[in-house]
C-alpha cells in the first residue's frame, strides 16, 4: 500500500517542514500530523541544510585564526550593498566603513586569504534593494538575508557566484522573476526564496543547479509549467513549490532523474496531473497536491508506481466519481527507509468522491491517518477496516454513510467528530447504539 499522508492544513500545509500559512482553518488531521511529526522528529544531516545558525557549523567553511584582512574588491562590493539600504534601524551596518577591515564587520566571514565567504544578516529589518554588487563577491559561499524588508528584483549578477552553496532571501518583498543566470549556480545546495512576491516562470535551465538539494519557493506568484530540466536535479531531496501559480500537468521528464527526491510540496497551485510512471522516483515519500484542479483521479495514478510513497495529501482537488482505484495499488511503506518526518496517511478530504468506500482500503494496514471527510460517500464503513489497527486519526464526517461503526479499537475510541456532522445513519460506539 502506498503510505499516504493526509495533512490537510488549508488543503495541505501543516508540518514542521514549513512555516504556518495564513489560509482557511486547518483540518483536524493536519493538526494531528503536525503534533505527531513534532513529537517524533529527530535532527539529521538533512535538517542541517538550512538558513539557520546551526547550518553554519556544517557548511565546510574553514575556521580562521585572527582577523584576515579583506581585499579591496570585496570591501567595495559590500559598501555598495550598504548604499542600497535605505533603512537600518538595528544599526546592523553601522560599523561598515572604508577605514575598517571588512572581515571584522557584522555579518561577514572571511577565509584565511581575506576573501568574503559568508554574508549573513537575517532579521535585521533592513529596508532597500539587493545591490548587484554582491555578484562581485566571487568567493562567496553563503548569502543569508531572510526576513528583512528588501524589495526590487533579484540581481542577475548573483548567477556569477560560482561557489555559492546557500542562498536565503525568504520573508522579504522581492518581485520580478528568478533570473535565468541562477541556472549557472552549479554548487548551490539550498535556494530559499519563499514568502516573497516573485512572479514569472521557473528558469527553463533550472536543471543546471546540479548540486541543489533543497528548493523552497512557496508563497510567491510563480506561474507557468514546471520545466522538463527540473528532472535533472538528481541531488534534490526537498522541493517546496506550494502556494504559487504553477499550472498544467507535470512533465514525464520530471520523474526521470529525481532519484533523491523525498518531499514534493505543490499545494495551492494549478497543477492538473502527474506523470503516469513515477517508478524512478525511488526516494519519494511525501506528496502534497492539495488545492489543485486535478483533471481526474486517473491523472494521479502515477503515485501508485512510486515505490516508497507514504504520505499523500489530495484535499480539495475537485476529484469526482467513485473512490480512486489506483489507491489499491499503493505500496506498503518500508519503515526501515521512512523519514522521521513522514506519517503513513491518506487525505482525500473536501472532494466529491461518491459511492461506497471499497473494502480493499482495509488492506492498507500501516495507515496512521485516513481522512475522507467532506465527500459524497454512501453505504457503510467496511468491516475490513477492523484491520487498520495503526490508525491514530480517522475522519469520515460530512458524508452520507450509514450502518454500524466497526466495534473494535481504534474506531470505538475516536471522538464523535470523526463521524459527525453528516452520516445520520451511522450508529454504534462512540455514537448512539444501533437499533
Amino acid at each position: 500500500m502506498a503510505s499516504v499522508n493526509l495533512s490537510t492544513l488549508c488543503s495541505g500545509s501543516g508540518s514542521k517542514r514549513r512555516d504556518p500559512y495564513a489560509c482557511s482553518p486547518p483540518s483536524a488531521l493536519a493538526l494531528f500530523l503536525l503534533l505527531l511529526v513534532s513529537a517524533r522528529h529527530t535532527y539529521s544531516d538533512v535538517d542541517l541544510l538550512s538558513c539557520s545558525d546551526d547550518a553554519d557549523n556544517n557548511d565546510g567553511l574553514p575556521a580562521t585564526r585572527g582577523s584576515p584582512v579583506c581585499i579591496a574588491q570585496d570591501r567595495q562590493a559590500l559598501l555598495q550593498f550598504k548604499a542600497s539600504i535605505s533603512s537600518d534601524p538595528n544599526k546592523a551596518l553601522s560599523g561598515w566603513n572604508r577605514s575598517s577591515n571588512c572581515c571584522s564587520w557584522n555579518g561577514i566571514t572571511c577565509d584565511e586569504t581575506g576573501r568574503v565567504v559568508r554574508v549573513k544578516l537575517p532579521q535585521q529589518k533592513l529596508k532597500g534593494s539587493i545591490s548587484a554588487s554582491l555578484g562581485a563577491l566571487s568567493a562567496l559561499k553563503v548569502l543569508v538575508l531572510y526576513e528583512n524588508s528588501l524589495s526590487g528584483s533579484l540581481p542577475t549578477s548573483i548567477g556569477n557566484l560560482s561557489k555559492l552553496q546557500r542562498l536565503c532571501f525568504s520573508g522579504n518583498t522581492i518581485s520580478g522573476s528568478i533570473p535565468a543566470s541562477f541556472s549557472k549556480l552549479s554548487n548551490l545546495q539550498l535556494l530559499d526564496l519563499s514568502y516573497n512576491d516573485l512572479a514569472g516562470t521557473l528558469p527553463a535551465g533550472i536543471g543546471g543547479m546540479t548540486s541543489l538539494q533543497r528548493l523552497r519557493l512557496y508563497n510567491n506568484k510563480i506561474g507557468g509549467s514546471i520545466p522538463a530540466s527540473f528532472g535533472l536535479l538528481s541531488n534534490l531531496y526537498n522541493a517546496d513549490l506550494g502556494f504559487n501559480r504553477l499550472s498544467g500537468r507535470i512533465p514525464s521528464g520530471f520523474a526521470s532523474g529525481l532519484s533523491s527526491l523525498l518531499f514534493l510540496y505543490l499545494q495551492n497551485n494549478r497543477i492538473t496531473g502527474l506523470p503516469a510512471d513515477m517508478r524512478k522516483l525511488t526516494s519519494l515519500q511525501w506528496v502534497d497536491l492539495s488545492n489543485n484542479p486535478i483533471a481526474s483521479s486517473d491523472a494521479l495514478a502515477g503515485l501508485a508506481t512510486a515505490p516508497l510513497i507514504s504520505q499523500i495529501e489530495l484535499a480539495s482537488c475537485g476529484l469526482k466519481g467513485p473512490f480512486p482505484s489506483w489507491v489499491s495499488r499503493l505500496p506498503q511503506p518500508d519503515f526501515t527507509r521512512l523519514s522521521d518526518e513522514v506519517t503513513p496517511s491518506l487525505t482525500l478530504s473536501n472532494n466529491a468522491i461518491s459511492g461506497p468506500i471499497p473494502a480493499w482500503l482495509g488492506k492498507l494496514t500501516n495507515l496512521e491517518g485516513l481522512s475522507l471527510d467532506h465527500n459524497q460517500l454512501t453505504g457503510s464503513i467496511p468491516a475490513s477496516f477492523s484491520n487498520l489497527q495503526s490508525l491514530r486519526f480517522f475522519n469520515v464526517s460530512y458524508n452520507q454513510l450509514s450502518g454500524k461503526i466497526p466495534q473494535v479499537a481504534p474506531f470505538t475510541t475516536f471522538s464523535t467528530s470523526a463521524y459527525q456532522p453528516g452520516n445520520p445513519g451511522l450508529c454504534g460506539t462512540p455514537l448512539t447504539a444501533c437499533k
